[in-house]
């Protein structure tokens, strides 16, 4: 945390917005989390929900301070693709599985009505794949579509996440792993 906040102290607020394409407006850069709207304070680095004011969780506001020094907001293209079709994905590949799919899997796998509702307080709308869908504005332009096959007495539940084509122009394969973090930990009210 305090190497990123010294990078970004340092950091030309004006540049970093030119560059990520977030806006920037008396002294903070503005975004759109989950639905939520949310400011990184600048040079402080401190990143708040506008809603309630409330702080957000320390890897969110890494993940944020990440993009804005050194990801990039593009358009995306139309295609959805999987974890391990990101540039670098293979890398982490095992962890992502681990760190996120499965998690999904186990915790809504039983429960889809629980899904509904947490994917509803993500800003989730139905998507229409799986056994449950729903694509979520993780932040402007960036989608996240979560998949989920429900278990039963022969097979284990399953899922998939799938991100927006242009998520490796904002964060790196690293990043989106915190991404798919940040995401279910939302979806459990711990933002």
């Amino acid at each position: 945390m305090e190497h990123y906040k010294t990078v970004f102290a340092a950091a030309d607020p004006e540049a970093l917005s030119e560059r990520s394409r977030v806006p920037y407006t008396d002294g903070k850069f503005l975004l759109t989390l989950l639905g939520r709207p949310v400011t990184v304070s600048w040079p402080e680095m401190a990143a708040r929900f506008e809603d309630d004011g409330r702080e957000t969780a320390p890897n969110t506001r890494i993940l944020l301070a990440r993009l804005l020094l050194e990801g990039t907001l593009v358009p995306p293209g139309g295609k959805l693709l999987a974890y391990t079709d990101m540039p670098w994905g293979n890398v982490y590949a095992q962890q992502f599985r681990g760190r996120c799919i499965l998690r999904l899997a186990g915790t809504y796998g039983s429960n889809l009505p629980g899904f509904d509702s947490a994917c509803a307080r993500v800003a989730g709308k139905a998507a229409g794949s799986g056994d449950r869908s729903y694509d979520l504005p993780f932040l402007p332009g960036l989608s996240v579509r979560l998949i989920l096959w429900e278990g039963d007495e022969e097979f284990r539940p399953t899922a998939q996440i799938l991100f927006s084509d242009n998520f490796s122009a904002a964060f790196s394969a690293e990043d989106i792993a915190v991404v798919g973090d940040v995401l279910l930990n939302a979806m459990k009210g711990r933002w």
